[in-house]
């Protein structure tokens, strides 16, 4: 695997550096690229970000979306959303470092003087859930709530999953950019961001969930009647959404992405069971993991589409004695229309299209057929 393509998984995916190629990385010493915590204290956010602030849309009266700009070329931040009501504040999903969560706690301070008393984290992905440590501070008594499996996941599990493109990865790839700064100074303002974005997620704090669910739970806070769901498990083990009834709005986590879902380390049959749960909602606003608010259930129809012929037309691929590899694309084709009605045909979207969705998706397609998955995080395909 490239650097390029490690480092394009890590930005669009969120997710950790992939497994290296060994010859294109080599060790590197960690400390020598890392910065003083105190250079990026959450009580004075870098200069680096202060002039990239989240940006801040009301999707209903008091429900705000936060969606907080990328880190130069290695990093994607989570969708984060303040539920404001007369008794305290909801967040669900606190963004992929500190900086960027007391960036969003500043601007939820502008709009109420109420604390923030629930803390929801969707799933175990570093970008959802590295910035509570924030929440927790400010605010003692937070209750921050997952799903049983994700708090088990976060505790142990993620971090190792994390740990080689934390201490060996990244710092490799940040060692050959500020080589290549050196005889181009256009690069400085890239490894500045780059080295930010190691510097905050090497001195997190990590806050885990002090109350689980399984199923199911209801928040009532003031006026807002809010229900925490878990319909099985599909992108992850433990993926909580939310739901607004009255507001009729939708907060997915990354069960679904706009525009592209991935699908790395996914549940395949009951990632699908879950949209179609997902699809009887009665919600006119659904915020996905990444990406705008939509408006409509197009982009849910569709994910769904694309499931239910990799489902199909993988079992039929390994029956002929395909490899999944080969099943993609003998079956790639078949997806165009799907694909442009997610992409816009657009290039760098259509290849995302057939990397993180449909490859890693079929992957676990075939990993789905050789037996019953297990909780534990895959590996990432290594084609």
């Amino acid at each position: 695997m490239t650097i390029r393509r490690v480092l394009f998984c890590a930005l669009l995916c969120s997710i950790p550096l992939a497994a290296p190629n060994r010859h294109a990385f080599a060790q590197s010493n960690t400390s020598e690229l890392r910065r003083d915590k105190s250079a990026f204290a959450q009580s004075n956010v870098s200069e680096l970000r202060r002039d990239r602030p989240p940006v801040r849309t009301e999707l209903a009266p008091g429900i705000f979306l936060f969606t907080t700009p990328s880190y130069g070329d290695v990093g994607l931040d989570g969708n984060s959303i303040a539920i404001l009501s007369r008794d305290g504040v909801v967040v669900f999903d606190t963004n992929g470092t500190p900086a960027a969560a007391a960036a969003v706690l500043a601007s939820i301070r502008t709009l109420t003087d109420q604390p923030v008393r629930w803390v929801v984290n969707s799933h175990w992905h570093w970008d959802h859930w590295y910035g509570t440590e924030v929440y927790q501070q400010a605010f003692p008594d937070l209750r921050i709530l997952a799903h049983e499996k994700t708090r088990a996941l976060m505790m142990g599990p993620a971090l190792e999953f994390n740990r080689p493109g934390l201490e060996q990865q990244l710092p490799a790839y940040l060692q050959t950019l500020e080589q290549r700064a050196e005889s181009n100074a256009a690069l400085k303002p890239l490894l500045a961001e780059d080295r930010f974005f190691l510097d905050q997620k090497s001195h997190v704090r990590h806050t885990f969930p002090n109350v689980t669910f399984s199923d199911r739970m209801t928040i009532e806070i003031g006026e807002r009647h809010i229900e925490v769901l878990h319909y099985g498990r599909a992108v992850t083990p433990g993926d909580a959404l939310v739901y607004l009834p009255k507001e009729k709005i939708l907060l997915t986590g990354d069960l679904i992405v706009n525009p592209i879902t991935f699908a790395l380390s996914s549940y395949p049959t009951e990632w699908l069971r879950t949209l179609e749960r997902i699809d009887t909602l009665d919600a006119t606003t659904i915020v996905t993991g990444h990406g705008a608010p939509l408006h409509d259930k197009t982009l849910l129809r569709t994910t769904m589409e694309v499931f239910r012929v990799l489902l199909r037309e993988g079992k039929a691929a390994k029956a002929r004695g395909l490899d999944a590899d080969q099943a993609k694309e003998a079956i790639f084709p078949s997806l165009h229309d799907l694909m442009v009605r997610l992409t816009g045909d657009d290039a760098a979207r259509n290849n995302a299209f057939k990397q993180q969705f449909v490859d890693w998706y079929l992957h676990r397609v075939y990993d789905e057929l050789d037996g019953p998955l297990s909780d534990a995080i895959a590996a990432i395909p290594p084609k």
